[in-house]
């Protein structure tokens, strides 16, 4: 299989991939809501889904260093699939916990391993990570708007069915991606890793990270619910989250460019400063000019860390533990930060109301950006005055 169509196996998983997330994230809440759920546990079962992620990397990782790259990720596609499906038959919180639990535990296993798959491709063929992984935002930005225009025409009877075509034709791309050129994981000394999980900087790194992304669980969670609060319809809420996304699309396009040219770590600074701002907006004007004008932002609270973050990691660990270390930042920021914020978020929003919720989410990015400065500053950090991208 020549590079230029690997790549474009990896863009077309990429692509269904994030079109399962697209039809999924913006309306997760809003069905949760129709099946009777309460503001808290919405919150329970966004974070279930994140919590799966500080440990199924991981595991999934050690998985696929046994039996390959190429059995992991599609036997893991394929299970999600039908995880979801089983959702069809769940509508009591117990059934619908139990079965969340169970979905997003194989869901979890893919994107780190696919991420890694895809860097080490991109260093072969001289491309760019940013300029396969836009085409999952663009999936994105399709099913979110989609799916608001299906749920407002024929309502969340669709919600389910949507998402389970998409995850089965992501199941039927990954068995065609290049696993077999990037290679399983190599086999990774314990020790090895454990001398890097004593070093300051990676620890901060992963703290900030986790807390960034602990900003995003009311977000994630309650946003369509907020803004359809203040009047806005199922198909805005959908145009909303496909701008947001449209933004960060735009900024895997040129973000390379710009981290050569900025810097990584004022890219990073920079991004956790303006999720703070996006937050605080959010809580203080719902109102739609502000709402639209903050989503912009979407690109540098997902887009510039998301690659930021995944290049810093590819470039701190050796050869031989990078897939772990992507696994340790999807587990830190993904997995712990995102049920911490999504299990607080909906603690938060049952006591304290929408707009004080976001404030404390601003809070969360800020207190973030302190641990950054401690992970990269000149002298402590390994990447301390690197400006590169490799």
């Amino acid at each position: 299989m020549t590079g230029q169509r690997q790549g474009r196996w990896l863009a077309l998983y990429y692509t269904l991939y994030f079109s399962a997330l697209g039809a999924f994230m913006p309306y997760w809440g809003p069905y949760l809501q129709q099946q009777g759920q309460t503001a808290l546990e919405i919150g329970i079962l966004t974070a279930t889904i994140q919590a799966t992620k500080v440990l199924a990397p991981n595991i999934w990782g050690l998985m696929a260093q046994r039996w390959g790259l190429g059995r992991i990720v599609p036997g893991a596609a394929l299970a999600t699939a039908l995880g979801f499906l089983a959702l069809l038959w769940a509508h009591d919180f117990f059934s619908i916990f139990l079965i969340t639990i169970a979905f997003s535990f194989f869901w979890a296993a893919t994107l780190p391993l696919v991420d890694i798959t895809t860097m080490e491709w991109a260093e072969r063929s001289g491309a760019a990570y940013g300029r396969i992984r836009l085409w999952g935002s663009i999936g994105f930005i399709l099913l979110a708007l989609g799916m608001g225009w299906l749920i407002a025409r024929y309502g969340m009877a669709v919600f389910l069915p949507v998402i389970v075509v998409f995850l089965l034709a992501a199941w039927w791309s990954s068995r065609y991606l290049p696993f077999a050129a990037a290679g399983a994981p190599p086999a990774v000394p314990r020790p090895a890793l454990r001398r890097e999980l004593r070093r300051g900087d990676l620890l901060f790194f992963l703290a900030a990270c986790a807390l960034e992304q602990a900003s995003h669980g009311p977000y994630y969670a309650f946003y369509s619910i907020y803004v359809g609060e203040h009047g806005l319809g199922s198909a805005t809420v959908g145009l909303l989250w496909g701008f947001a996304v449209l933004c960060e699309v735009l900024f895997f396009a040129l973000g390379e460019r710009i981290i050569r040219r900025v810097g990584l770590h004022r890219v990073l600074y920079a991004s956790f400063l303006l999720t703070a701002l996006r937050w605080t907006v959010i809580g203080l004007w719902p109102d739609l000019s502000w709402i639209i004008a903050v989503q912009s932002l979407h690109a540098a609270s997902y887009g510039a860390i998301h690659l930021a973050a995944v290049h810093w990691v590819y470039q701190r660990f050796p050869t031989s533990l990078r897939a772990r270390g992507q696994a340790l930042y999807a587990s830190a920021a993904y997995g712990l930060g995102g049920a911490m914020g999504a299990l607080a978020g909906g603690w938060a929003w049952q006591k304290l109301g929408g707009p004080e919720t976001f404030y404390a989410a601003a809070a969360l990015s800020l207190l973030g950006t302190v641990l950054l400065l401690a992970a990269l500053r000149p002298g402590y950090a390994k990447l301390g005055a690197s400006k590169g991208v490799s």
